[in-house]
């Protein structure tokens, strides 16, 4: 098993969410360790003093906000804003500062509700409380998160983030923009390389790319458009701007990224009801809803369901899911897989009487068709990673977009072909890779009794592979052995869509 496999397995048992909580909680150990050796600068009992008053300070006012808008309070939510609030406000004893952290707390927490467009909160809640206590003069945050000593273990927690959330690039884009930038304005100050090297440390670059920067609620719904948002951030990050009437620090240059990031209109508040099921195969089913508003989504995207149920495991009640809807359908389908045993999620929305509601925080993704029609596609899916490869084709039938397509899928049995009728009226090449027999096989179709998709099948099925985009999808490690298959086959277009924590 490499590295990557490992990371993968360990990663699977939890959401990114509850993996943020773990990661900023192993933060906080970190230091609290390293504190009793003199190692950090501030006292043992200063630093947890500091985390139980920043912790209880946003969820008691997001709990209250919940009770006053009759809205479902996220613990877990209240529990990374309040785990960050103390990371970067310096801990402390003293009265005054526990005071003025106790008002950060509750202006990140009442931020969540009140600062909203489409039901959804607009900035970072730990930035927007950091800018808001420095405007008016109260000490503002030192983002002491960045001392030296932490460095090895926020860069853990911030690459496995990044690595889990398929976030790396747009980190990447950040740092690329903002390290070239500080380090001349370090030299401008006549500072050594080995200077410079320490004050980057000193500076929470880390810190922002891979927890505060990456917020999935705040940020866009498309790759490019991420970017955009991390560049400009990158910029205001490192550039020492000292505006009329105030001067700008992480805090400012994070708010700003979020501000650009509502101009793309990523975040909704949709409430769902389920109408009606279907099954799909003996552990997959497909989900009818029907949304309280047009959903503006494209072919591809996925969307985030938002569950709450009792007994919640540490998997939380966020998932995200394909559509296999066409968009501009009046009606929203999900496509499910069910394992046994189930996640506390999954068993719920299993057992989700019809009728109930569900609601959606929005949809994200970049795993949308070429627009020129024009261009052949090779689709490889992973068992329930043939969700968005329906939607494409739901799409594609309604606006009569005829595309040269081949879909090579894998599945464990014959029985687990999902959408099996869709994929016969789309009339395209269809491979399935599975080693039972099977016993017919529509027009179209052939099979390849192998355990596994290889690049020795996909040369043999798609011969032509090098000139067509490709199109991966289903959880990490197949996604990350075909496109490896592919890469080797010189094919140049590569677009994936990894099921992550599924």
């Amino acid at each position: 098993m490499n590295l990557s496999e490992l990371i993968n397995k360990m990663s699977s048992i939890f959401t990114m969410y509850k993996g943020i909580s773990f990661g900023l909680l192993g933060i906080w150990s970190a230091a609290f360790t390293l504190s009793f050796f003199g190692l950090i600068s501030y006292s043992p009992l200063a630093m947890v003093a500091s985390l139980i008053v920043a912790v209880l300070s946003v969820y008691g006012a997001s709990y209250t906000c919940g009770k006053l808008f009759g809205v479902h309070v996220h613990g877990e939510s209240s529990l990374i804003t309040g785990l960050i609030l103390s990371l970067i406000i310096s801990p402390s004893l003293d009265i005054g500062s526990l005071i003025v952290l106790f008002f950060a707390g509750v202006i990140a927490g009442v931020s969540k509700f009140i600062i909203v467009r489409n039901g959804r909160h607009i900035f970072n809640p730990a930035a927007l409380a950091a800018f808001v206590i420095g405007v008016a003069g109260l000490g503002g945050a030192s983002w002491w998160v960045a001392t030296p000593v932490l460095t090895p273990i926020v860069l853990l927690v911030a690459l496995i983030s990044l690595y889990k959330s398929h976030r790396l690039a747009v980190a990447g884009v950040f740092l690329a923009v903002s390290i070239p930038i500080l380090l001349i304005v370090f030299s401008m100050y006549g500072t050594t390389l080995l200077e410079n090297m320490y004050l980057l440390l000193s500076w929470p670059l880390l810190f922002v790319a891979g927890v505060m920067l990456t917020e999935p609620l705040t940020l866009p719904p498309r790759t490019w458009q991420m970017y955009v948002e991390a560049g400009i951030v990158g910029v205001l990050f490192a550039v020492p701007l000292d505006l009329y009437f105030v001067e700008m620090t992480p805090a400012l240059a994070i708010l700003i990224g979020n501000l650009v990031s509502t101009i793309f209109l990523a975040r909704e508040n949709i409430r769902m009801v389920l109408k009606k099921r279907r099954q799909l195969a003996p552990t997959t089913q497909e989900l009818v809803f029907m949304p309280n508003k047009p959903i503006r989504y494209s072919a591809g995207q996925y969307i985030e369901i938002q569950l709450p149920h009792k007994k919640v495991d540490f998997r939380g009640y966020r998932r995200s899911f394909s559509f296999t809807s066409a968009p501009e359908k009046n009606e929203v389908t999900l496509g499910v897989k069910f394992y046994e045993p189930s996640s506390s999620f999954k068993s719920a929305l299993k057992t989700l009487p019809i009728g109930s509601a569900v609601t959606a925080t929005g949809f994200w993704g970049d795993f949308v068709l070429p627009k020129d029609p024009a261009t052949p596609i090779t689709y490889v899916a992973g068992g329930i990673g043939i969700t968005p490869f329906i939607s494409h084709l739901k799409a594609g039938q309604k606006h009569k977009d005829v595309r040269n397509v081949v879909l090579v899928y894998a599945v464990n049995s014959p029985a687990e072909i999902a959408y099996k009728e869709v994929l016969v009226k789309a009339g395209i090449k269809v491979v399935i890779v599975t080693q039972e027999p099977i016993s017919e096989l529509p027009e179209n179709w052939i099979q390849v009794k192998v355990p596994r998709i290889t690049k020795e099948v996909i040369a043999k099925v798609v011969p032509d592979i090098a000139s067509r985009q490709a199109y991966i999808s289903g959880p990490t490690p197949f996604v990350d052995s075909a496109k490896k298959a592919l890469r080797s086959l010189n094919t140049k277009h590569i677009k994936t869509d990894y099921f992550v924590g599924y």
